[in-house]
C-alpha cells in the first residue's frame, strides 16, 4: 500500500505511449517554476546579505589590525 507508483495511471493524466509527459501541460510544474521563482529570490537576498556581513567583517578586522 506505501509503495511509490511512478505511472501517471493516479494522477488523472494520459501518458504518452514512450511513458514521456509533457511537464508544461500540468499545473504541479506553474507551482513548481513560482516556487523556484520564490527560493531564488531568497537566496538572492541571503547572499546580499551575506556580502554585507563580509564587507562589514573586513572593515572591523582592518581595524584591529590598524596600530593606534
Amino acid at each position: 500500500m506505501n509503495e511509490f507508483n511512478a505511472d501517471a495511471s493516479n494522477t488523472g493524466e494520459d501518458p504518452a505511449p514512450d511513458g514521456y509527459k509533457d511537464p508544461s501541460s500540468s499545473i504541479h510544474h506553474r507551482e513548481l517554476a513560482a516556487s523556484y521563482d520564490d527560493r531564488l529570490a531568497e537566496l538572492e537576498i541571503e547572499n546580499s546579505r551575506l556580502h554585507r556581513l563580509v564587507a562589514e567583517l573586513l572593515i572591523k578586522n582592518q581595524q584591529l589590525r590598524k596600530p593606534d
